[in-house]
């Protein structure tokens, strides 16, 4: 370890790891240069937005036998939202990344050079890539400016420095190709959890509500820019905010809210569960941030309602009410494997497919660890096992997995303490009972057309029976 004093203000600054090339002293923010044993200060280094990450500098654990340090981190900023890169010095003298991205974590090590890499402009999610003999999907594609940076870090960074990158998965498998010094840079590892990686100083969630979102030393309460409405929001966690009295898009991860566009005139929207509702699960306090609708292309009946819930500690949650029940989402980390177009397989499970569909946001209010925008459109495919449902989700930019878990409605009606409408929870909602009358209807008339022309006013008498039965459930 190499330690000096900050030419800024005199503070020691201590360089772990013999690849740091780059240190920001953590009382002045002064960002230094090591060149062999001199230090150069370079200027002051952005501050970061304290967000819901429970990583700091000093936390430590273990992965694969070896102990490591944070010792650095850089945040950086994409058109939808940030993210957090958090270097790692171990004790046998390596390093690596730790992103940590909306409570997800993927570890990777360099490996130098991607020579068979394709061109960053050719790269589109979806598309596979393979690699040590296997096929890996490309799962994003980011052009990210830099934020801010604190600790060590192995290159130097600054205002101006832009970061290309894709990531690609197979099962818990992660590859980053780094793009950002030209020549594309291989980083392998794999999707992890901090409970795995035994990790030890984390912050608490009092440090988080505490420190979260004070950049600015604004509390988290902003009044929307188009028309002054008080906008709740989760400080730190709130990238965007949707207005729910004007629908105006507000971005709110800097130190001011900036509105960044308004949607179309939407219709009132009444949704079972409100922004600010509270579940208790497991004990632990849910607070519900923002609700998107969303609906399905071509489909009259083919509308539901994704609910985002947040918690300090274990931070996002999805639940999803639509015409045929209630389900608890789960973001998956580790991806299905294809091995054709049919099924997908997960932890050893066929998933057999279902169908493809296309769906579009038609409504968001409240605030969300993402720039969600009224009108954007998704493409989805589902796959099925025993009522447990997979889904593939595709955008321009990105791909994601996850898993539904069907719940009744009694059990989210106790998690919320209020009463939730049965025929949300798995019974057939009405208009779903009403076409199933009428699809009913028309299969009895076409099978008895021949008992109407031959055995007339009797055969009337016994399909008008028949009708009645079908109509008293849509009744």
């Amino acid at each position: 370890m190499y330690t000096a004093a900050c030419p800024s203000c005199g503070a020691p600054v201590s360089f772990r790891s013999a690849a740091s090339v780059m240190a920001v002293c953590e009382y002045c923010q002064s960002t230094l240069l090591r060149n062999a044993d001199e230090i150069k200060d370079i200027g002051k280094m952005s501050s970061a937005l304290e967000d819901y990450s429970r990583i700091q500098i000093g936390t430590s654990g273990q992965y694969q036998g070896q102990g490591f340090n944070v010792v650095g981190r850089i945040q950086l900023r994409y058109d939808a939202g940030f993210w957090n890169e958090w270097y790692l010095f171990f004790d046998d003298g390596s390093a690596a990344w730790l992103a940590d991205a909306s409570g997800q974590y993927m570890l990777t090590k360099s490996l130098g050079a991607a020579v068979d890499a394709p061109a960053f402009a050719n790269i589109q999610p979806d598309m596979a890539y393979l690699y040590d003999k296997r096929s890996y999907v490309f799962s994003d594609v980011r052009t990210a400016q830099y934020v801010s940076g604190a600790g060590e870090l192995p290159f130097t960074v600054g205002k101006g420095y832009v970061a290309k990158v894709v990531d690609a998965r197979h099962a818990a498998r992660f590859i980053t190709l780094d793009y950002s010094q030209g020549a594309p840079e291989l980083f392998v590892g794999e999707a992890v959890n901090l409970a795995d990686l035994k990790c030890q100083l984390l912050r608490s969630d009092d440090q988080i509500t505490e420190s979260a979102g004070r950049l600015a030393g604004k509390n988290n309460v902003l009044d929307c820019p188009s028309c002054a409405s008080p906008l709740k929001y989760i400080a730190g966690m709130a990238m965007q905010l949707v207005c729910p009295a004007c629908h105006m898009e507000v971005d709110c991860a800097g130190d001011k809210a900036i509105a960044i566009g308004k949607a179309r005139q939407l219709e009132a929207f009444h949704s079972t569960l409100q922004l600010g509702d509270t579940a208790t699960i497991e004990n632990k306090k849910w607070l519900l941030i923002g609700l998107m609708r969303c609906s399905e292309e071509g489909e009259v009946d083919g509308d539901w309602t994704e609910y985002l819930l947040y918690h300090a500690s274990l931070g996002f949650m999805w639940l999803v009410e639509s015409q045929q029940g209630w389900d608890q989402i789960e973001v998956l980390n580790q991806w299905p494997e294809m091995h054709n177009a049919a099924q997908a397989m997960l932890n050893g499970k066929k998933y057999r497919k279902l169908f493809d569909y296309n769906a579009h946001f038609t409504y968001a209010a409240g605030a969300f660890n993402w720039r969600v925008h009224v009108g954007d459109k998704t493409a989805l495919t589902d796959y099925d096992l025993n009522g447990v449902r997979l889904s593939k989700e595709r955008s321009p930019s990105e791909v994601t997995w996850s898993r539904a878990k069907r719940i009744s409605s009694e059990l989210v009606g106790q998690w919320f303490a209020k009463p939730i409408a049965s025929f949300a929870s798995g019974d057939a909602s009405p208009s779903s009972i009403k076409s199933l009358a009428i699809m009913f209807t028309a299969l009895l008339v076409v099978i008895n057309l021949p008992l109407l022309i031959f055995n007339g006013f009797g055969g009337i008498w016994l399909l008008f029976f028949a009708l009645v039965l079908v109509w008293l459930p849509a009744r």
